[in-house]
């Protein structure tokens, strides 16, 4: 495969034939002169092909960022192009192996070793699939069974219950990234998965009546809201992502009055790319692929690797892969890999309502968020929350919560909730969903190779004693097992790109996240740290 790098804004002529001339796959690695949308020239005899390329290119790239790299695909078949920020430019062996530069090279500083429990298994560990096993088929699931499929891998997921049916059974969700003003591993995170989230929506369900929108508006809410979004509305590279509206403007945009108790000097963000989407049509068409199949109703009762695969036992039967992808959310604590059962994943129960629309309301064209939020609506109906009660496991409809929720859209938008519940006040009388969202003690998820933990508890028992106690030993790994979970609120935009860098990293492909953010989001994190503060693990 090769990866080929510009210094530079090449022509789409000079793509065009580049493309034409390599065997693919092909990496086309574009380093950007500024943070700044670049514009590939087209000549004026342009062909029909260069055309249709300038165009693609046009369209994918805008939900660009310029806080790390950025994966394209599906502009053509089996070509990936990867547009690199200036600040990424010196740094491009954190992404490829190697490089063949089209230009004159740009000087790459050399990156720091990768602790240990940090690195990627190793060359013998790694073997090339020949069919994967995917648990869970929500949001991550899916998208991860969508990544490996679309490099020819087969694939099979098992789900306990119905596909898209727990945390990401939403029936309106929305897709932008709350972000903060500052250079964090979450940042660089959500605003990589947001534009590539969006990317592939638009790839899988072209003209799809199950998202749309007018963009996003998220209102300053407190004075901390208000501050962040003050802050973020300053970045004025990224003002095609988001920037900072009046409350004219923000009224303009939703079409109704809108409720702002902090409107100085903006009373929000506007995210003019985000959409709405319905997220079990995006799962069901992430998983309608050729080479996965899916087994619904199919409880995963118990793990074992017999030295060469794994064997997944189900009261439906029997499934073997040589290497097999927990994306479980929620029920991973019950899982019998008890390596994934026993990281310290936390549950968050959410309620969402739906409530039938009015006149009134069935002029709001985007999505509006605060402390809650509430969507366009469709097909008749507005779906509004959600609710957040950490450390809770029940799943069942909570007349208490759809009460707080209507509370909080009432804050949200006063005369928007006297419209919906004036003629349906009582809360008993319900539609909506209820489920339990998974998070990290750090609130990032998990996203990796799956480390033993008994033998990395032995192999670095001296880290309790000195947290910087240098240790080379390599990494008790599971053989070819991974993880991406945790998502907790924010699935929508960073499953997909995390489903993305787990394909990778089992292929061995070009990596989209940082070194940082690989270790930011490694499920070692948290067993080294509970091998330093000498926690205990246990399911």
């Amino acid at each position: 495969m090769d990866n080929l790098v510009w210094d530079g804004i090449p022509d789409i002529r000079t793509l065009d034939q580049t493309i034409r001339k390599h065997a693919h796959p092909l990496n086309l690695i574009v380093c950007l002169p500024d943070n700044q949308i670049p514009d590939f020239q087209t000549a004026q005899d342009a062909s029909d092909a260069e055309c249709r390329l300038k165009h693609r290119l046009d369209q994918a790239m805008q939900c660009l960022q310029f806080d790390s790299i950025n994966l394209i695909e599906h502009i053509l078949p089996d070509v990936r192009f990867w547009l690199v920020p200036p600040s990424r430019t010196h740094h491009l062996h954190e992404h490829f192996h190697h490089i063949s530069w089209q230009t004159e090279a740009i000087p790459q500083t050399e990156s720091k070793p990768d602790k240990p429990w940090f690195a990627l298994p190793q060359t013998s560990e790694r073997q090339k699939p020949e069919h994967i096993l995917v648990i869970g088929a929500g949001i991550s699931g899916a998208a991860t069974a969508h990544a490996l499929a679309s490099h020819g891998i087969s694939v099979t997921v098992l789900e306990a219950r119905k596909a898209a049916q727990a945390a990401s059974g939403n029936r309106q969700g929305l897709l932008y990234a709350k972000i903060s003003p500052h250079d964090t591993e979450q940042t660089e995170l959500l605003l990589a998965g947001y534009g590539y989230t969006k990317r592939l929506l638009g790839h899988i369900l072209p003209e799809s009546e199950t998202w749309g929108g007018n963009g996003i508006i998220h209102l300053n809410y407190s004075r901390t809201e208000q501050q962040r979004n003050h802050e973020l509305g300053l970045q004025k590279h990224h003002n095609h992502l988001y920037r900072s509206i009046t409350q004219a403007e923000a009224e303009k945009i939703a079409g109704i009055p809108l409720s702002v108790p902090y409107d100085h000097p903006s009373c929000g963000l506007y995210w003019q790319h985000g959409v709405w989407l319905n997220p079990p049509a995006f799962v069901r068409a992430l998983l309608r692929h050729p080479l996965i199949g899916l087994h619904e109703d199919t409880l995963l009762t118990d793990i074992s690797h017999d030295g060469e695969k794994w064997i997944a036992s189900t009261p439906n039967g029997t499934f073997t892969a040589t290497h097999i992808i927990y994306c479980t959310g929620a029920h991973s604590p019950c899982l019998p890999e008890i390596n994934l059962a026993a990281l310290p994943l936390r549950q968050i129960r959410g309620q969402t309502g739906l409530t039938p629309s009015t006149p009134f309301s069935e002029q709001l064209r985007c999505a509006v968020s605060g402390e809650s939020y509430i969507s366009p609506s469709w097909h008749g109906l507005h779906c509004y929350g959600a609710s957040f009660i950490p450390n809770s496991s029940h799943t069942g409809w909570n007349e208490a919560e759809e009460a707080s929720n209507r509370q909080a859209l009432a804050h949200l938008n006063p005369a928007l909730s006297e419209s919906l519940f004036a003629a349906n006040p009582n809360p008993q009388k319900h539609q909506g969903h209820a489920a339990i969202r998974c998070d990290s003690p750090d609130h990032l998820p998990l996203v990796g190779a799956l480390g033993d933990i008994a033998a990395m508890r032995q192999t670095y028992t001296k880290l309790a004693l000195d947290k910087n106690y240098r240790i080379d030993t390599p990494c008790p790994y599971l053989p070819n097992a991974y993880v991406n979970t945790a998502h907790g609120t924010r699935g929508l935009a960073t499953a997909p790109i995390c489903a993305a860098a787990i394909a990778a990293q089992i292929l061995g492909l070009p990596h989209p996240f940082s070194q940082r953010l690989r270790h930011a989001l490694h499920p070692n994190r948290t067993i080294i740290r509970a091998i330093v503060r000498r926690k205990d693990l246990t399911p």
